[in-house]
């Protein structure tokens, strides 16, 4: 559990500390869109813990974005998708000789850079970007 929240925080941060090409913080508007595409991963995996991280995480995007939420909708389809095609990272679990480890929250971080992921996010950027005075 202890590693979970420690990995789940650097997930947080790393997302926090992006910055723009031109040095500047991501747009409010895509780190909302891409936390709740991360946030939606963390909801498909099969650990509680991560699942209710992952609904409450969403669940305060939802509440503070400005705009539809119902542009969310194929982000979450595509994470979905991009899910059942199983290609998380996996290493040696150090503490059972033999057995793999899977890395969801590794995983999760990194869905947003998948293309199918990222082009659900533009559009969904896009679409918001007037409620976000953009």
């Amino acid at each position: 559990m202890r590693t979970v929240l420690l990995l789940l925080g650097l997930v947080v941060a790393g997302c926090a500390g992006k910055v723009g090409t031109n040095g500047a913080p991501r747009p409010e508007v895509l780190r909302d869109i891409e936390g709740y595409a991360i946030a939606s991963c963390l909801v498909n995996q099969p650990q509680p813990y991560l699942k209710d991280q992952g609904d409450a995480w969403a669940s305060v995007i939802v509440q503070r974005m400005k705009g539809s939420p119902d542009v969310l909708a194929e982000i979450v389809e595509q994470v979905r998708l991009e899910n059942k095609k199983g290609d998380m990272a996996v290493i040696r679990d150090e503490t059972e000789p033999g057995k793999d480890k899977t890395l969801p929250v590794l995983y999760c971080s990194e869905i947003i850079d998948k293309p199918t992921v990222r082009t659900a996010i533009q559009q969904a950027v896009e679409a918001l970007n007037p409620s976000y005075g953009r």
